[in-house]
């Protein structure tokens, strides 16, 4: 008779991979990159100090921050753990494989939001001499969360490159599509945030959040459908 006693529990195997992905992300030295890739909106703003109250170049660095941060801690992070094997060890206990994807983003995508929001804050306190709309804010953390959720997905469809494919999509397509005038733009990402926290009221600001929502839910059912189906 088996000892159910030595089955750990889901949640905390939840909380063992947390602290984990944590130590792994304060040892190295990616927390401080994206720390300063995060300020690139701050800077910009600083040396546009004087100038006309152009908050353009700002916004599309701004964006540029919103499709690089996510993929550099999700991605990269989950994408390691596959290629080194570690899921190997995981996957011998008797443990649901979904939480390897799920640590990593409880773990991850909060660090990316608060980065990316922060950063954006910051540009607009320093040009504006006001914070951010709150639907801004918002809309970024909003975008910033599902940006992380695709990272996810394409990580664990392709782990090797899951960072550069993320990123490549999110500006080549993503960015692109959302571009478009037709109705292709709603799997963009980057045209909801827009939506959300940039269009000026009264705009609808439901149903882009509602599709938004709907693009992160999609990508996390292909990360949890792919990672039960890995060679161990």
């Amino acid at each position: 008779m088996s000892d159910d006693r030595n089955i750990p529990s889901s949640l905390s195997v939840l909380a063992t991979l947390i602290v984990v992905t944590w130590r792994r992300l304060f040892r190295g030295r990616a927390l401080w990159v994206s720390a300063l890739i995060a300020s690139l909106p701050v800077i910009l703003t600083a040396l546009l100090q004087g100038q006309d109250h152009n908050l353009e170049p700002i916004f599309v660095v701004m964006t540029l921050v919103l499709v690089l941060l996510p993929p550099m801690f999700v991605a990269s992070s989950l994408g390691e753990e596959i290629e080194d094997r570690t899921t190997t060890y995981l996957w011998s206990r008797p443990i649901g494989r979904w939480t390897i994807v799920v640590s990593k983003l409880i773990a991850l995508a909060p660090i990316a939001m608060v980065l990316v929001v922060g950063g954006g804050f910051l540009a607009f306190q320093i040009e504006t001499g006001a914070p951010p709309p709150l639907r801004w804010v918002a809309a970024t953390a909003g975008g910033s969360l599902a940006i992380s959720v695709l990272a996810a997905g394409l990580s664990v469809l392709v782990p090797k490159y899951g960072m550069a494919l993320s990123i490549v999509y999110m500006v080549v397509i993503d960015l692109i599509v959302g571009a478009m005038p037709a109705s292709i733009s709603n799997i963009s990402i980057t045209r909801h945030v827009r939506e959300i926290g940039y269009m000026p009221a009264p705009h609808d600001v439901v149903q882009p959040a509602i599709t938004m929502a709907v693009i992160a839910s999609l990508w996390l059912v292909v990360a949890l459908w792919r990672i039960r189906r890995l060679e161990s």
